[in-house]
């Protein structure tokens, strides 16, 4: 599991104790915030993929900590947010209005509680309903009476989980390199990623032994640089597809994109491909390998040539009609130098966004 947390130095303390067993920090602040700086520090918390927010109410001292609620979770929609509440009492004003955003894991304990095993607790639970919330809710929010109009960016999302399948014309080519790096990126954007081991020569095993990569956030996945990896089961093996077998598995992740590694492109990879939001054919522009291009593509997809420049890419362009895009020599698929080529790749399954005028406090 993994959290986000802005607490005070006393309350994260506490509260790192209930993460032990049950979870990672993957962003953190800690002590008390001012007015101006509340939005700078939720803008960075949700550009951040956690599975939790756990939020310390005496961070804050005045009410801006419900607008800056209310815009993270237009940012992220599916992060459960803890609200940690130390000697608040029914008719709260502020945790009325936290309510009424959606927001009904409220722990308002006494301040000398153990927080660690009242957080373990919630964590271990199912996120709490409106009835469990009911008492707080007075159905009146802050600033009701003042329609104040702020301009926010909303972002139009895809629909469920998006599959990005990656293959390629040959071994050695960089399929599992690309298919990595692109998921990289995608965690760089602040999105949950997955990248599922499908192909022929299986390598994903030995890379989290290498990385000595953690457990993922679901059985059988392993993090590595942001992002949770799926190896294949050579133990369960009995013919099916990695991604079939693990479907259950990527609901629970609650993963926003799901990378495919299908390696060497064939009729059953083709068919895979077909069935991906967006599919990528990883080639070499080298002269002496064009025919793996002509051979196997047939234009449906995307082509990637790593380790060329743009004269290659140009130069296959002209001579044999193919047209691809070019990715500069990087060694560490983690890394940031391709970014700028992998969102145009992937615009037409990230999120688009568009202004909006809405008004806060109103509902």
């Amino acid at each position: 599991m993994l959290i986000s947390l802005i607490a005070t130095k006393q309350m994260a303390e506490q509260i790192k104790k209930a993460l032990a067993d049950a979870g990672d920090v993957v962003f953190e602040h800690v002590g008390k915030l001012d007015s101006e700086s509340v939005k700078e520090i939720f803008y960075s918390a949700s550009r951040v993929s956690a599975d939790v927010l756990i939020v310390d109410l005496d961070v804050f001292s005045g009410k801006e900590i419900v607008s800056a609620l209310q815009g993270f979770r237009i940012a992220r929609p599916n992060t459960r947010i803890i609200v940690i509440a130390p000697d608040r009492k029914p008719g709260d004003e502020i945790i009325s209005s936290i309510v009424g955003l959606g927001i009904y894991d409220i722990a308002a304990e006494g301040k000398e509680s153990n927080w660690s095993e009242i957080i373990k607790n919630i964590l271990l639970s199912p996120p709490a309903t409106y009835a469990q919330a009911a008492r707080w809710h007075t159905g009146q929010l802050l600033n009701a009476s003042i329609q104040t109009k702020e301009r926010v960016i909303i972002e139009e999302r895809p629909a469920g989980i998006v599959t990005v399948a990656v293959s390629a014309t040959a071994h050695g080519i960089g399929c599992t390199y690309t298919a990595l790096s692109v998921a990289s990126f995608l965690s760089r954007l602040g999105h949950s990623a997955a990248v599922i081991e499908d192909s022929q020569k299986p390598v994903f095993s030995f890379l989290c032994s290498v990385l000595k990569a953690k457990e993922g956030k679901v059985e059988g996945s392993y993090t590595v640089h942001g992002i949770d990896i799926f190896p294949v089961d050579k133990s369960g093996d009995n013919g099916n597809w990695n991604y079939d077998m693990l479907l259950k598995k990527i609901k629970e992740g609650q993963y926003e994109y799901v990378v495919r590694d299908l390696g060497v492109l064939n009729s059953p990879r083709r068919r895979e491909m077909y069935g991906a939001d967006i599919a990528f054919v990883v080639a070499s522009a080298a002269k002496w390998r064009w025919h793996e291009v002509i051979e196997r593509i047939d234009g449906d997809f995307d082509i990637i040539f790593p380790l060329a420049s743009q004269n290659n890419v140009e130069e296959i362009s002209f001579y044999a009609g193919i047209k691809g895009t070019a990715l500069s020599y990087c060694p560490n698929p983690f890394a940031e130098e391709n970014d700028s080529v992998f969102l145009k790749l992937l615009a037409p399954v990230l999120p688009s966004r568009r202004k909006k005028r809405i008004l806060f406090g109103v509902f």
